[in-house]
């Protein structure tokens, strides 16, 4: 038994949302769509086979684990973007890493532990690549965050982000094991919580009473992710604002209530880069993106704003927390 179309974009729509943490999450699914775990399990397999489907894992809040991250960006010479990405996208906690269409056209995400400090790592990351430094952009508010979207109507249906009470989270040994196992790739198979639970010698119970007790703290949420220009959303754009302190707070609100809106932070300026206020948008072309950018600036008053694309991806992947391939890159430079 296959899944129809409307199943199947049910799924998509259902696994952006969360995927439980149960011995059987896709019998679980199944019998919320009306259909089999076999037919679940079977139509994931071939969501990934097309490529759309990237992966099931855990996002995990950093900042809770005693991590400090950024957006780094600099500015590098044109015949050397290609040298330059490739060390910064061999940095472990290189998330994402773009060229776009500005002055500062390096752009990337990166998170570290307290004992391997952001501007320590910037210094060596641009001490490698042999350029001036980087600047490091920090969160200072968060607005709204994460990506889902609708497959038929391509429409974003990310919610306003809620402000977090939980508390830090002290990471012995054996939670750093287990938050690491919780971001491998979720197995498309019957019991899957079980495969990743023998990868760090514990019982199937163990790391699903683990992975619930932390949902919506350390674990933000436990989602598939997209390829999203395989659906039809072809075009992104990183609309920064330059609004004044004191206004930061009702804008950054007011462009998160929009729809295509799937992040929104408030980050501190850097030189020559005076926006505060950055909200990604997406759209089928970057016409598109330029006229929800000009809607917005309607909408909020904000008339002092940019829209910048991707030129190049270098590199996208889920975060990775605790991964011992960081240990060694800092041991190898610091």
């Amino acid at each position: 038994m296959s899944l129809s179309t409307e199943d199947r974009n049910a799924l998509i729509r259902v696994i952006q949302s969360g995927v439980p943490f149960q011995a059987r999450p896709f019998q679980s699914i199944a019998e919320d769509l009306g259909s089999t775990e076999t037919a679940v399990i079977e139509a994931l397999c071939e969501l990934q086979r097309e490529k759309i489907l990237r992966e099931i894992s855990a996002v995990l809040e950093g900042s809770l684990l005693g991590h400090q991250s950024a957006l780094a960006t600099g500015t590098i010479p044109e015949k050397r973007i290609e040298a330059v990405a490739e060390i910064i996208s061999a940095h472990p906690t290189v998330s994402h890493n773009y060229l776009r269409d500005h002055e500062y056209n390096l752009w990337f995400t990166i998170a570290v532990p307290p004992e391997m400090p952001l501007d320590r790592t910037l210094e060596l990351l641009a001490k490698e690549a042999g350029v001036d430094g980087f600047h490091a952009l920090s969160r200072t508010h968060v607005f709204k965050i994460g990506v889902n979207f609708d497959p038929d109507s391509l429409k974003n249906r990310t919610e306003v982000t809620k402000t977090s009470t939980a508390q830090k989270v002290e990471v012995g040994p054996r939670d750093a094991l287990f938050f690491r196992a919780l971001q491998i790739p979720l197995p498309l198979v019957e019991r899957p919580f079980e495969e990743l639970a023998r990868g760090v010698d514990a019982s199937e119970d163990e790391l699903i009473e683990f992975a619930t007790r932390h949902l919506g703290g350390a674990i933000r949420r436990y989602v598939g992710t997209l390829r999203h220009r395989k659906l039809g959303v072809k075009e992104n754009g990183m609309v920064v604002w330059r609004v004044p302190d004191d206004e930061v707070q009702a804008a950054g609100e007011q462009l998160a209530q929009a729809p295509e809106v799937s992040h929104c932070y408030a980050r501190n300026p850097v030189r020559n880069f005076p926006y505060t206020l950055y909200s990604m948008v997406h759209g089928p072309s970057r016409e598109s993106c330029h006229k929800i950018a000009r809607r917005l600036s309607r909408q909020t008053g904000l008339g002092d704003y940019a829209v910048l694309f991707s030129e190049r991806e270098f590199k996208k992947q889920r975060l990775r927390y605790f991964l011992p391939e960081l240990d060694r890159w800092w041991s190898e430079r610091a």
